[in-house]
């Protein structure tokens, strides 16, 4: 009896501790703010708590002094004095006053243009770390640094959080963009994030210039060139003015999500540069602009607002349904959010578990064989698996299709779209995967590939345990 009761008071305060744990875990993010809430000059970096909206610890103050060195060979950068505005000296200021009623209107909003007197302008020291201030700012996990670039500037730098003083990199001399000063809004770079791939990936305003950099020995900056919209995109443009602004996050499966300033979601192929629309973000706040961006876990992305301090809001990335993350109504405003997390990325337990698995099925058989398994449907040179699913994810396998675009639809019993997807096949043999809704209930559903052009038409049966 007395071994009974042990165990009971045992387990009764492992279950306690475990409680109090996932209690005390904090969601943080890396957050681009001003010395104050509410404040509008994007100079600081702190960590802070989603919850709460309080800082956790600080990266870099303003007022601190803190000397630069060159990322290639560990010099001090060179000191150098620019103007501001750039070469034209002229900033159009977008005021405005609903963005709820900007969303569901052609009005542009009350514009104030501002031209600024050249001479009377004052000199930035552009090896101040925020010089013209930042709004892109990406974690790197697997070397531990925050990569930034000022708006103003078209330089890459980074801070070393390894190190035990903040220490601070500049690719000096090395074009980061074109933008010619913070009157350039277009080529301003406000989105920056860090791909599955390893590599950092920043994109301009505009959308016409994807820039890529590497993180290995020897360091790399690629201007991969500009966003292409889908066709179904119609009057949502990746390139509207009406969405500079915003952040960038990535998936697990090598894709990139912009979330633009006016709240519009656009997931990027970063192979094809191709831009989808998703959707606008409902639930939000008004006024409530979407500045900062970062992934909680699996659908969840956690949004921060460079107008608002009211809290700090997550939306699902397949509903895009937002609500509130922070129980604080008193946040610290920010330009950009960063952390080093992917969307739709299975924790280690789940990966083991599927690896485990897929060691006990059988090997899916070459396409090209035609050597189709049980329960999987070959139409067309079109191979589905695993089938049944069972993790929310099936693949496609195209055999000796022509090459070109093609739509993947997601159909119910009824007919009833539930999701729809394009690929490009260039391969002879090429897999795709495609991740089901998450709210997709079990049963039977159709898998229908189709192109126009090409003339190819199929329709796969898929159940979904």
């Amino acid at each position: 009896m007395k071994q009974r009761i042990l165990l009971f008071f045992v387990m009764t305060s492992f279950i306690t501790l475990l409680h109090a744990q996932k209690k005390d875990q904090k969601l943080t993010g890396y957050a681009i703010t001003a010395a104050e809430k509410g404040g509008r000059s994007w100079n600081e970096v702190r960590l802070v708590d989603i919850n709460t909206g309080e800082e956790v610890k600080t990266i870099y103050q303003s007022k601190q002094d803190i000397e630069a060195l060159n990322a290639r060979t560990g010099k001090p950068v060179v000191k150098k004095e620019i103007n501001p505005m750039g070469t034209t000296g002229t900033v159009t200021v977008r005021k405005i006053v609903n963005l709820d009623q900007e969303l569901n209107s052609s009005n542009t909003g009350a514009t104030v243009r501002r031209v600024m007197i050249m001479n009377q302008m004052p000199a930035v020291q552009s090896d101040k770390p925020f010089a013209t201030n930042s709004a892109a700012i990406a974690y790197d996990k697997k070397h531990e640094r925050l990569y930034f670039t000022p708006m103003g500037i078209n330089q890459l730098r980074y801070i070393d959080l390894k190190a035990k003083n903040p220490t601070l990199y500049y690719f000096e001399d090395e074009a980061f963009g074109n933008v010619k000063g913070m009157g350039d809004a277009p080529n301003q770079i406000t989105r920056m994030v860090f791909a599955s791939d390893g590599d950092g990936y920043a994109l301009t305003n505009d959308g016409n210039h994807l820039i890529q950099f590497t993180t290995a020995k020897k360091q790399t900056i690629t201007d991969l060139g500009p966003l292409t919209d889908d066709a179904a995109n119609g009057n949502f443009s990746v390139h509207s003015s009406r969405g500079y602004g915003g952040d960038m996050i990535a998936d697990a499966s090598g894709n990139l999500y912009l979330i633009t300033a006016n709240r519009n979601v656009f997931k990027i192929n970063i192979n094809s540069k191709l831009a989808q629309y998703q959707g606008t973000i409902k639930g939000l706040p008004q006024g409530f602009s979407t500045n900062g961006a970062m992934v909680e876990e699996g659908s969840k992305v956690i949004i921060a607002s460079s107008e608002s301090t009211v809290g700090y809001y997550r939306f699902d990335l397949i509903t895009l349904q937002a609500e509130k993350a922070s129980a604080s109504s008193n946040v610290f405003n920010a330009s950009d959010l960063a952390n080093g997390n992917l969307a739709f990325d299975k924790k280690k337990k789940d990966r083991k578990n599927e690896e485990a698995k897929d060691e006990a099925k059988p090997t899916v058989p070459d396409v090209a064989s035609k050597q189709v398994p049980v329960e999987t449907v070959v139409n067309d040179g079109i191979l589905a698996y695993p089938n049944p699913v069972t993790n929310g994810v099936v693949k496609l396998s195209f055999s000796d299709l022509p090459a070109g675009k093609y739509q993947v639809q997601f159909l119910d019993m009824g007919g009833k779209l539930v999701s729809a997807n394009e690929v490009n096949i260039n391969n002879k043999i090429q897999v795709e995967e495609f991740r089901l809704p998450e709210l997709i209930g079990k049963g039977t559903y159709f898998v229908k590939v189709f192109s126009e052009i090409n003339k190819v038409n199929s329709v796969t049966k898929l159940i979904v345990q």
